[in-house]
């Protein structure tokens, strides 16, 4: 009897396909849009302090997320709010560190090498991009502190090849261009 009742509720319970995950994220997708540049509103007529502004937006990984900033300011609701992006473009830095030449401009790296990379990671915690390119060089670790979204430069010695160590001020996604004078990599 105890096994007819077990075989039963296992049956009652049991998926159609066991493979389908139960949690589903919908919003696993990033999609790709043009850059916020600005969005102007009109609020409703009964508008007399705003609070606070409320931003949801997607991570890196795909999640929905929100974060509130309080503002508890009076406002004349005939006036529309615009809420805008301001576009920086900062100039080029340019780092020596050892025999490598860094140039960094907005999310984007510029090392001048004409060595090979043999591969390249990500590591979190602290969030790091590794380089690893094949020479043979002999020299001592070598670090450069910037004030960029590379908020370090290492540059360590192995026995065939060296490591580019690039310590950076949160989570990207890279894209590495190969050219003639050395690689560009695209931090977003």
């Amino acid at each position: 009897m105890k096994v007819l009742f077990l075989l039963l509720t296992t049956l009652l319970f049991a998926r159609e396909n066991p493979f389908i995950p139960v949690v589903t994220n919908e919003n696993n997708n990033i999609i790709k849009k043009t850059i916020f540049k600005s969005k102007t509103i009109t609020l409703p007529n009964d508008a007399r302090v705003i609070k606070s502004v409320i931003f949801k937006y997607q991570a890196l990984n795909g999640s929905i997320k929100e974060i509130e900033y309080p503002i508890n300011k009076a406002v004349d609701w005939h006036n529309p709010i615009t809420i805008y992006s301001k576009l920086k473009t900062p100039p080029t830095l340019q780092v020596k560190l050892l025999f490598l030449n860094f140039y960094i401009k907005k999310h984007k790296l510029f090392i001048q090498t004409k060595d090979k990379i043999i591969r390249s990671f990500i590591l979190v915690k602290p969030f790091r991009f590794v380089c690893d390119f094949r020479a043979n060089k002999n020299f001592l670790t070598d670090t450069k502190t910037t004030d960029t979204f590379i908020k370090q430069i290492v540059i360590g010695n192995h026995k065939d090849f060296y490591r580019v160590v690039l310590y950076l001020d949160g989570a990207y996604k890279t894209t590495i261009k190969n050219t003639e004078e050395g690689y560009l990599i695209d931090f977003k």
